[in-house]
């Protein structure tokens, strides 16, 4: 999982860096495919910790309700 996070963290040079909005769409379908949580679950402090406190939890949290109202999350 470490490899996952480091690969979204990390882009290569000329590749445009991820919004935040994207990088949590593609944690989500990630932990979808793995079958191991349901996403009513993910919560910021959940996803804080994955993404070893590399993003501060008040945006996490501000992206999920983004998501949430795009019918992303329960």
């Amino acid at each position: 999982m470490n490899e996952i996070k480091e690969g979204l963290a990390r882009r290569p040079e000329g590749e445009s860096q991820m919004s935040l909005i994207d990088r949590l769409r593609e944690f989500l379908e990630m932990e979808a495919r793995s079958g191991s949580m349901d996403s009513g679950c993910i919560t910021p402090l959940y996803v804080y910790r994955m993404w070893g406190g590399s993003v501060a939890i008040d945006e996490i949290e501000a992206g999920l309700k983004e998501l949430r109202k795009q019918g992303l999350l329960p």
